[in-house]
């Protein structure tokens, strides 16, 4: 279906991922108030797309671009977006992430998230959404950024070119209707979804991704008449590099992933997962 190179580097100053370490999580004794939390989801939307209005000076910023993922170009009506900052904590214990900040989209697809502090040490989300109330035209999308990313910034400094997937409401559905095997609403639930990749950042054929059974995978392959994720009457069983080596994971928990194709790369764990509701984006790129 997408016969296309999909390019998302998941490397300092561009998009990356949550926890690129094969640790055991040292967070699941930090918890976030009830108030703090209503703070944060009020957080207001920031001027983004005028210079001269951007807090450059308190806390560290979050800039980029958003793109479709799909198209992979700059989405349809991007002034209608929103981008914000996610702590993605709460859901560890079944809540809501925290929204840390948020930013107007700009008519180039272009956003600056600033005003942001302490990130969390799982690592933080940029998430895009409608920003007004009423028809969705957009899932409400996440890419991970990896904690090692924003630790080290301060007032002032900049993570800059963190480019930011979405993908359409109807695109969603189509995917969603297409999940064989799973009988749930993959829109309400959340997925994940994924790119495998050389050192060239070229898609990848014959990876399969695997996370000790916390989800399960399904791979996209080119030809959409039978399905996105069948061939025949099978289920894909691992990644086409025509279709842009693409896997989704439906529901899938924050654990550590690991990609392999018998051997003829090597790919980095990623502790990583989908958020309620939302399409998350992760990357394995060839080391």
């Amino acid at each position: 279906m997408i016969p296309r190179k999909i390019v998302l580097p998941c490397m300092p100053l561009f998009v990356g991922c949550i926890g690129v370490r094969n640790v055991e999580p040292g967070w699941l004794n930090e918890y976030t108030t009830a108030e703090e939390a209503a703070a944060a989801q009020n957080a207001p939307v920031q001027e983004s797309c005028d210079e001269s209005q951007v807090n450059t000076t308190d806390g560290f910023r979050v800039a980029g671009s958003v793109f479709d993922m799909l198209t992979e170009d700059v989405p349809e009506d991007p002034e209608s977006l929103c981008a914000y900052a996610l702590d993605p904590l709460p859901v560890l214990s079944g809540g809501e992430p925290i929204v840390m900040a948020a930013a107007e989209v700009c008519f180039d697809g272009s956003y600056v998230i600033s005003q942001l502090s302490n990130p969390p040490t799982i690592g933080m989300f940029v998430s895009i959404d409608d920003c007004e109330s009423g028809e969705d035209l957009v899932m409400t999308s996440a890419t991970g950024i990896d904690y090692d990313d924003v630790q080290p910034l301060g007032d002032g400094d900049i993570l800059d070119n963190v480019r930011a997937y979405l993908v359409t409401m109807e695109y969603g559905e189509a995917i969603n209707s297409d999940l064989v095997d799973y009988e749930h609403d993959a829109i309400e639930k959340g997925f994940m979804m994924g790119f495998v990749t050389d050192t060239d950042d070229v898609p990848v054929s014959g990876a399969q991704v695997d996370c000790g059974g916390c989800a399960s995978f399904y791979y996209m392959d080119a030809d959409e008449t039978d399905g996105l994720f069948v061939t025949g009457a099978n289920r894909n069983a691992a990644t086409s590099a025509d279709a842009g080596s693409i896997f989704v994971a439906p529901n899938a928990q924050i654990a550590t992933y690991t990609a392999d194709d018998g051997g003829s790369h090597i790919w980095e764990n990623q502790l990583f997962g989908s958020l309620p509701g939302y399409a998350s984006f992760l990357l394995f790129n060839a080391q």
